[in-house]
């Protein structure tokens, strides 16, 4: 296959609490499973190298997983952190039958999003369902947000242009960016004003008497 993207994993026989151990040696675990995988396989990745790739591609792009014995093209289908520190503790490659159409959900990038004079661009959803075959499915989607120039102005799933293979699941009418009108602070009433005036006031004279 041409460009063949690949991430390099590790056969894994440490499993439970011990999976601490992998961590602190800079691996992250993770298992493959699928309609095309007999059970489960347990692997483990380089926990750098997963973060730079997984920044890089996201989680609906098909990639090549490949260790010591094996291979299968899989996708990210699920990564657990930590609630905490949000380091990634686990990660599921799903392998999918690469004929078969897929559901899958799609990271949504906004670009070109405009300054709006008294508005605030909003950015409603972060993903969208779609369905193709797994070697069509888009790594994310890209949204022109130009026209987002006016309080009031939305862009819709509908909204988007087509892509080639692919079909949009979410509902067309579901806003993926909107523009609102920019809050604005109320002006203090006069009892506001006066009261925190005469708070004002006590304090320069505790201060004085310190």
């Amino acid at each position: 296959m041409a460009n063949e993207l690949i991430l390099m994993a590790e056969p894994r026989d440490v499993h439970g609490k011990k999976v601490k151990t992998l961590r602190r040696a800079g691996l992250t675990p993770g298992v493959v499973y699928g309609p095309v995988v007999d059970g489960t396989i347990s692997v483990s990745v380089n926990s750098r190298e997963f973060n730079k790739f997984f920044m890089t591609h996201g989680h609906s792009t098909i990639f090549t997983l490949k260790w010591d014995g094996g291979s299968q093209p899989v996708l990210i289908r699920e990564v657990q952190r930590d609630p905490v520190r949000q380091d990634i503790l686990h990660i599921d490659f799903f392998a999918p039958n690469m004929k078969v159409v897929l559901r899958q959900n799609v990271t949504v990038v906004l670009q070109h999003t405009p300054d709006v004079n008294g508005g605030v661009v909003q950015h409603a959803i972060n993903e969208i369902e779609v369905e193709a075959l797994p070697s069509d499915l888009p790594s994310d989607i890209v949204v022109d947000a130009s026209s987002l120039t006016e309080v009031g102005a939305t862009i819709t799933v509908g909204d988007l242009p087509a892509i080639d293979k692919v079909t949009f699941i979410t509902d067309a009418e579901t806003v993926i960016a909107s523009v609102v009108a920019e809050a604005v602070e109320a002006e203090p009433t006069e009892g506001e004003e006066g009261e925190a005036e005469a708070v004002a006031e006590e304090a320069a004279t505790e201060a004085e008497e310190e």
